[in-house]
């Protein structure tokens, strides 16, 4: 009997959700948990990652047993469903960590056929409360908990905070495209009182509007990035307006945690953040960050926050973030998984 779960080989470790998902891998390790898969790996090759991946989930079959917990990070390519059968035919029970629900962001698929896919398992921790509440609505009878805001690991600390050296500056990451952030081609139309420090791939300083608001720093690590992030604020929005949050990804804010928002506060940057957003009531809740209906009003907002109000939000931001760094939030969300399955 034991805690259970199976690392995998993430093809891209430049990403959010593979930093996120090995994070939790990392905190489980730390918990006593045992992989029963293969050694983690950053394979690209495609025959090498699906090898190694099936490799790993056959291990895991001849490991897992009764009265196990088998801890699953979905979406899992190919194999959630049959490992959820494998762990119950052998009598263990199965918990699952939400990071994305596709069928709440693209129209195309089917809400119904996912939530039979993750009513499979015998407990679902969301990724909020809003998540959870909407899970619920749409009929998944199953024992949700939620994570709340994503652990954020390093190594590496971040530098003493910039103060009062020119510009108000306000850093926006992640991948830039215009299919998930098409706002930032319009952006600067509404850009007055800050400039934007840009960390990603895909950004065109000669097609966006005023350019010269704009500062592109292009990829830079996750243990670089939290080092070096010198903003004053860092931005959580996505979709095609300025005006709100739009499209597939821009609504999908309402019910998602953005894997971002963790390395700003790791980064020790207060939130400003869509007020539509899931996330918004624990910025406004916590006093880490400001909430804004368009982009056109940070202008007035940030102008109006005085030092001492900057000051009470850094505080706040660091003290989540230094609860982000231990990976407290998954911690908790697993030993409450862990106490209702272990009664059941």
């Amino acid at each position: 009997m034991g805690n259970k779960y199976i690392s995998q080989n993430y093809r891209n470790h430049t990403t959010a959700g593979y930093k996120a998902k090995s994070d939790v891998e990392q905190i489980m390790s730390e918990e006593g948990f045992t992989n029963i898969g293969i050694k983690r790996a950053d394979h690209r090759w495609g025959i090498v990652d699906f090898i190694y991946n099936l490799a790993g989930i056959a291990k895991a079959t001849m490991r897992i047993g009764r009265g196990d917990i088998l801890f699953l990070q979905y979406p899992m390519r190919r194999y959630f469903t049959y490992m959820c059968r494998v762990a119950h035919l052998r009598g263990a029970k199965v918990a699952v960590l939400i990071h994305d629900v596709g069928s709440f962001r693209h129209k195309r698929q089917s809400v119904k056929r996912e939530l039979r896919r993750l009513g499979r398992a015998d407990y679902v921790i969301a990724t909020n409360s809003i998540m959870a509440s909407r899970l619920r609505q749409e009929g998944l009878d199953k024992p949700i908990g939620s994570l709340e805001a994503w652990d954020y690991l390093t190594a590496t600390d971040p530098i003493p905070s910039r103060v009062g050296d020119g510009d108000i500056r306000i850093a926006y990451a992640g991948t830039m495209s215009r299919g998930k952030n098409a706002f930032l081609w319009e952006w600067g139309k509404v850009i007055r009182d800050y400039v934007v420090d840009i960390y990603g791939l895909g950004f065109r300083m000669d097609e966006v509007e005023a350019p010269e608001k704009f500062y592109d720093h292009g990829f830079v690590s996750s243990e670089n990035i939290i080092a070096g992030m010198t903003s004053d604020y860092g931005l959580v929005w996505d979709g095609h307006s300025i005006a709100s949050c739009e499209g597939d990804f821009g609504s999908y804010l309402a019910l998602n945690t953005p894997h971002k928002l963790s390395l700003y506060l790791r980064a020790r940057l207060p939130i400003i953040i869509w007020s539509g957003a899931a996330m918004a009531p624990m910025v406004e809740r916590s006093g880490i960050g400001i909430t804004v209906d368009t982009l056109e009003e940070i202008n007035e907002r940030v102008k109006s926050v005085s030092p001492e109000q900057y000051g009470a939000m850094r505080k706040n931001v660091e003290a989540i973030a230094a609860d982000m760094a231990a990976g407290k939030y998954f911690r908790r969300a697993a030993k409450e998984a862990i106490r209702q399955l272990s009664q059941r």
